[in-house]
């Protein structure tokens, strides 16, 4: 191995590093797991008490960072077999799902909003 080739795979490291440190802290990704810990700490808050919730809280940040490490390792053995088209089929497929979704859940608030009235 050339030195050219060290310094390549040293800033090819740090590039990957930075990406996935940018996408960790990006608000999103803060916003979606405050939203988890919260809604699961809240109900433990009511459920337990005293040291139990300091165990309950923990388990939940262990099962958090147990999920990222599953999905970053995910994402580095599946990249080999990703390519231009199938992100763009998944993108669309997801996208079908989550337009699906948002009319599931509009027919339900209408539903309940028509009983409210």
């Amino acid at each position: 191995m050339s030195i050219n080739s060290e310094v390549k795979v040293k800033k090819s490291l740090f590039k990957a590093y930075s990406r996935g440190l940018v996408m960790a802290i990006s608000p999103s990704n803060i916003v979606f797991w405050i939203g988890v810990f919260g809604t699961a700490l809240t109900t433990a808050l009511n459920n337990v008490s005293g040291y139990q919730f300091l165990l309950v809280a923990s388990g939940i940040l262990v099962g958090i960072l147990i999920h990222d490490i599953l999905l970053m390792g995910a994402v580095s053995y599946t990249r080999k077999f990703v390519n231009q088209s199938f992100i763009k089929w998944t993108s669309i497929i997801a996208g079908i799902l989550l337009i699906g979704f948002s009319f599931y859940f509009g027919y339900l608030f209408l539903h309940d909003l028509k009983k409210l009235l």
